[in-house]
């Protein structure tokens, strides 16, 4: 037995997470003998590996040990210094939506709209969308939680667009097995966008938007229009409520800047809503107007 088919058979873990660990004992053993643990040990706190990889690296090499029956090495994980996400501005991420080809601009304004995991949206069904409730029925990923998200029409009617003869929105077979491979082709598909996109624009933030910054960026735009953090881990499908923390953090940072905003106001109860529904923050009312604001 292989140590990939000793992770299939002995282990609950995701495909992605498998053929990522099977990929991490490949470069170590290209580096060191794997059952010289001290070794191992040594390589590891000398490598020039990010303490995240070193990490992956860890966790595969202890699964490797047990299908030795060797007792793990005892190490502890490397301390992983945690950073602030890049959240673009909206215009930005417009931008690199409308440069792309029809497939991939589709996609991304699913992931824009819904601040889904790019695996998620990877694996939607057309039957997954409800056109008379205007909804989404998002399955678990991740050891998250599924939920049924509200979709505009315009999203709506950019997925149904897309349908082919299969059953899947974007995955190209129907095995969900090679889902991980056609996503990892798809992605370099959107680098190449990216970069080009950026270029056009002479715009080099653009490349620092990876497929999960559209996450990031639905993630704290949500929190920011409401301020509640238990939405916000619903909407996201966050299993734990540390998850969702982080994006509190990123909100209150970008609320402290003044400049960047569009401001509106509201008379009515109907353009109230409006504004609400198209992401405004309520400011204030003068008089018998209300007025909103929203990031550019």
């Amino acid at each position: 037995m292989n140590f990939k088919e000793y992770l299939m058979s002995k282990t609950t873990l995701t495909i992605p997470t498998i053929e990522r660990r099977v990929k991490a004992i490949n470069q170590l053993k290209s580096h060191v003998d794997l059952f010289d643990a001290d070794a191992v040990v040594k390589y590891l706190n000398n490598s020039s590996w990010s303490n995240g990889s070193k990490n992956i690296v860890l966790q595969s090499y202890h699964d490797f040990q047990r299908m030795y029956g060797l007792v793990p090495v005892p190490i502890k994980k490397f301390h992983v210094t945690q950073k602030l996400v890049f959240i673009p501005l909206e215009s930005e991420v417009d931008q690199l939506i409308s440069g792309c080809n029809r497939k991939l601009s589709c996609y991304l304004s699913l992931l824009k709209e819904c601040g889904l995991r790019p695996i998620e949206a990877w694996s939607l069904l057309f039957t997954d969308i409800d056109s008379k409730q205007k909804t989404l029925n998002v399955a678990t990923k991740k050891h998250g939680v599924p939920r049924i998200l509200p979709i505009s029409d315009n999203l709506i009617d950019l997925l149904f667009g897309l349908k082919l003869e299969s059953k899947y929105i974007f995955a190209v077979s129907e095995d969900v097995l090679r889902f991980p491979k056609e996503l990892s082709h798809f992605t370099k598909n959107y680098l190449n966008n990216r970069k080009e996109v950026a270029t056009n624009l002479n715009n080099p933030r653009i490349k620092q938007i990876s497929l999960y910054t559209f996450r990031h960026w639905k993630a704290t735009m949500l929190y920011l229009a409401t301020r509640d953090i238990f939405h916000c881990k619903w909407f996201l499908g966050h299993s734990r409520i540390e998850n969702t923390m982080k994006y509190v953090d990123i909100a209150n940072a970008m609320h402290r800047d003044t400049g960047n905003y569009t401001c509106k106001v509201a008379k009515t109860l109907e353009e109230t809503s409006a504004l609400i529904e198209a992401g405004y923050e309520y400011i204030t009312d003068m008089g018998e107007i209300k007025l909103f604001r929203k990031r550019k």
